[in-house]
């Protein structure tokens, strides 16, 4: 096993949206880069490494303003976390992975590939989104900048995103509704983009019961690509991949050799 310092010895020092302590096999054939959700954080990963096995390396992304890096300012721009996301990221991308994002996380693991197909750099393998309506739909997340922040409570709770643990504690809600808030400003300061046709296998994850989500939503991302396209549904609300992990694992350890079968 190595860590994330051995996949940026050729990059110069870890970047700031890494784990550096993130172990990783030396067997992988394949990175898979995850981004979270809004109001979340690189954790929610936590066991994927050792639900997927030696032959991926699951290279979480932390956003900041959150868990390690709680005192660095969020962003609240999309374009301008993408210039950042895109510059530390780029030399980790010259080899096989793909990317999985939940929620905002499938907004920027989108926009990320889309922008590396544009300028003509490596692309990945396989793009995966979940519980994340396609770009060129209007938005269906509450506005944050209209919400007060018991109503963003309320949101975030009917969503199932309050964890027991945190709805407890005051101070922790309290912190936790902020962060949702600048995490939704991410979204709805997303270009709105017409459908542009990448040439990366997309497949998306869409829960039964997610109300962010529905099945012609999820069949809208067909626009977002000219190769290999598919919508797996699974159990649960928008927050599946929590509520279901191990089904959700066995969804992405399926579609991953899509992604290495001409490794």
């Amino acid at each position: 096993m190595k860590t994330v310092d051995g996949l940026a010895s050729g990059a110069g020092t870890v970047p700031p949206c890494l784990l550096p302590w993130q172990r990783l096999p030396d067997s992988a054939a394949i990175r898979l880069l995850c981004f979270h959700h809004a109001g979340g954080a690189a954790s929610s990963f936590a066991t994927w490494q050792a639900g997927l096995g030696p032959d991926v390396a699951v290279v979480p992304v932390q956003l900041p303003g959150r868990e390690r890096r709680v005192r660095e300012p969020r962003f609240r721009d999309f374009d301008r976390l993408l210039d950042e996301l895109d510059e530390q990221l780029d030399p980790l991308l010259d080899g096989h992975h793909a990317v999985y994002g939940h929620s905002l996380g499938g907004l920027i693991a989108h926009e990320l590939t889309r922008r590396r197909v544009a300028t003509g750099r490596r692309a990945p393998e396989l793009l995966v989104v979940g519980a994340c309506a396609p770009p060129h739909l209007p938005h269906s997340a509450v506005a944050p900048q209209n919400a007060s922040d018991a109503q963003l409570t309320s949101w975030m709770r009917g969503l199932g995103g309050v964890p027991d643990r945190v709805a407890r504690h005051p101070d922790w809600l309290r912190r936790s509704v902020e962060l949702l808030r600048d995490d939704l400003c991410l979204v709805h300061s997303h270009p709105r983009r017409r459908a542009e046709a990448l040439p990366v296998p997309l497949r998306v994850l869409a829960a039964e019961s997610d109300p962010l989500l529905t099945p012609a939503q999820a069949r809208e991302w067909a626009r977002h690509t000219s190769y290999d396209f598919r919508v797996h549904t699974l159990p649960g609300g928008h927050f599946f991949h929590r509520e279901h992990p191990e089904a959700t694992l066995r969804v992405i350890s399926q579609l991953l050799p899509v992604a290495t079968e001409e490794i």
